[in-house]
């Protein structure tokens, strides 16, 4: 006769896990929904729809739209940093990685969620409460930044002026990250970063120039 061994149960989740679950999936819902239809139709309603979770489960963690497309922002900026970093470390050592650093760089912003964010920018120049809200987010990504350019340029990294060369790298990225804004394809956007890059470098390899 045959023993059969009984099923164990499966366990079940803790309420902060449900919790941390319910407000990971607003977050994601919320991404989706500002870059597939913008800052303006994402309302609570059609997030809380996305998510699946009640509006009274949304409420509970996000009062107010601008406090969840704020987190929904940080969030992303958290994963991301979470992916840059594993994507450096497969970076060549050497000359190359300079040129391989700043096309990383460029490729994370040559990408539809950061014309969703392009998109909530623009709003928060009219929208004081958005504003604040992403004044603080703009403080972490400008922190994560600086942090992952150390990694992602070490020889570069001691360099007097290297704040002020990452700071243009990003604004040049940004830049032509803009053209994608009315040229969704990113054609112009791939045909003008390869000359900027290779102005980039040169900057990035030269000598450091003596403030006047």
């Amino acid at each position: 006769m045959a023993v059969t061994t009984p099923t164990a149960r499966p366990r079940r989740r803790t309420q902060a896990e449900r919790s941390a679950a319910t407000r990971e999936a607003l977050l994601d819902a919320t991404l989706e929904c500002l870059v597939e239809e913008g800052y303006a139709r994402t309302t609570t309603t059609r997030v809380a729809e996305r998510a699946g979770v009640s509006r009274g489960a949304h409420l509970h963690h996000f009062r107010t739209r601008n406090a969840l497309v704020a987190a929904a922002i940080e969030h992303l900026a958290k994963r991301r940093a979470e992916e840059l970093k594993v994507a450096l470390d497969a970076l060549p050592e050497g000359r190359e990685r300079v040129a391989e650093g700043l096309d990383l760089v460029w490729s994370n912003y040559a990408s539809p969620l950061f014309q969703a964010a392009l998109d909530l920018w623009a709003h928060a120049r009219t929208d004081p409460e958005l504003r604040e809200h992403l004044v603080a987010v703009e403080r972490l990504l400008d922190r994560q930044t600086l942090e992952l350019a150390r990694r992602l340029f070490p020889e570069q990294a001691e360099r007097p002026d290297f704040e002020h060369l990452v700071e243009m790298a990003v604004a040049t990225v940004r830049g032509l990250a803009l053209l994608d804004t009315l040229h969704p394809s990113g054609k112009r956007n791939r045909r003008q970063w390869p000359y900027c890059r290779a102005r980039l470098i040169e900057l990035f390899e030269g000598p450091v120039e003596q403030d006047t």
